[in-house]
């Protein structure tokens, strides 16, 4: 029978995985609708620009899709599982509770969704690398007659990206097994459960320590590249640098929502020190992680107008004035 904590739980959980998974819907919309309209010309220092533009912008939309269905089934698996950790120090072990539907198919099952999402929001964090990236590639004036990756390459190297996630996932789950009736007995829990017997197990301890560090270092690199990536717009024409300057903006927004991610490490590790324990702690560490698919799509849909004006007047034009000013400031920062 579900407690208070495991109603407010899932109401909170499944509030954010569903808004998630709309709003990537209504993304991957956008993007399919406006990918077969005219665009325009000038947005990059190529000879060619119009072409340039249609082959950068098809590129971009599959690093936009590419985020969209990360998100999707990093939300999904949230909200199939709808975990709670708990650190035993006594193994030292890792307990998992499951209340969402995963039990009803089976426990491997629940746990491979809970290690999908936690390993798909720092996926998502390599995604937003990769973005950023691109977009410094095809605008270094340094670069002037670069060939503009096509939609080919811009797939085969997002492919790539889920090489190393994949194989951390497989380590992760392969590391588990069903929570002993007796473990819970002791507890006094009555919940489909999984568990990690010994943290120190070398597929479990690797797993999480690649977790808790690809993050803050695919971090630091994006904060170096985005210094660049400033500078080389604040050379470009008018034109061209207020239509990179939105997803400049669009993309130092998104810098701000892998944060949820560290919360949830960070909340965990004063779990494991005993310095924060009990059901909030326990709870907090997974919604912490459903934030970043939420907010990667409305940030998408806010700043970057071919996206934006689909969902107004088509009369209505967006404004961009004081956009260059914005990345100045952001360049002085």
């Amino acid at each position: 029978m579900l407690t208070t904590m495991d109603k407010l739980h899932t109401f909170v959980l499944c509030t954010l995985d569903l808004s998630a998974i709309l709003a990537n819907c209504v993304l991957v919309y956008a993007i399919l609708t406006s990918s077969s309209r005219s665009v325009p010309a000038s947005v990059t220092n190529h000879p060619d620009p119009s072409e340039t533009t249609r082959r950068t912008l098809r590129s971009y939309a599959i690093l936009l899709l590419n985020t969209a269905i990360v998100d999707v089934i990093s939300a999904s698996c949230s909200a199939l599982a709808i975990a709670r950790l708990i650190y035993l120090p006594e193994g030292p072990s890792q307990l998992y509770l499951y209340v969402g539907p995963c039990s009803a198919i089976g426990l491997s099952f629940c746990h491979l969704c809970h290690t999908i999402h936690t390993f798909f929001v720092t996926q998502s964090t390599l995604v937003l690398l990769h973005s950023f990236c691109f977009r410094l590639y095809i605008i270094s004036d340094k670069l002037v007659h670069v060939k503009v990756p096509t939609v080919k390459a811009t797939v085969l190297i997002s492919i790539l990206l889920y090489g190393p996630i994949g194989f951390v996932i497989y380590m992760f789950h392969s590391s588990h097994e069903v929570a002993p009736p007796e473990v819970l007995q002791a507890l006094q829990l009555d919940y489909p459960a999984t568990w990690h017997r010994d943290v120190t197990d070398y597929r479990f301890s690797v797993s999480l320590t690649i977790l808790i560090l690809l993050s803050p270092a695919a971090m630091v690199i994006i904060f170096l590249v985005r210094r660049i990536l400033l500078g080389e717009i604040r050379k470009m024409e008018s034109r061209a640098r207020d239509h990179h300057s939105h997803i400049a903006v669009a993309l130092t927004y998104q810098l701000l929502l892998p944060v949820g991610q560290a919360l949830a490490c960070f909340t965990w590790l004063l779990s494991v020190g005993g310095l924060w324990s009990g059901e909030a702690s326990e709870r907090l560490v997974m919604t912490f992680g459903s934030f970043l698919a939420v907010g990667s799509p409305l940030i998408n849909l806010t700043f970057l107008p071919p996206y934006r004006r689909m969902f107004g007047s088509r009369h209505r034009r967006t404004k961009t004035i004081g956009v260059s000013t914005t990345v100045s400031s952001m360049q002085a920062k």
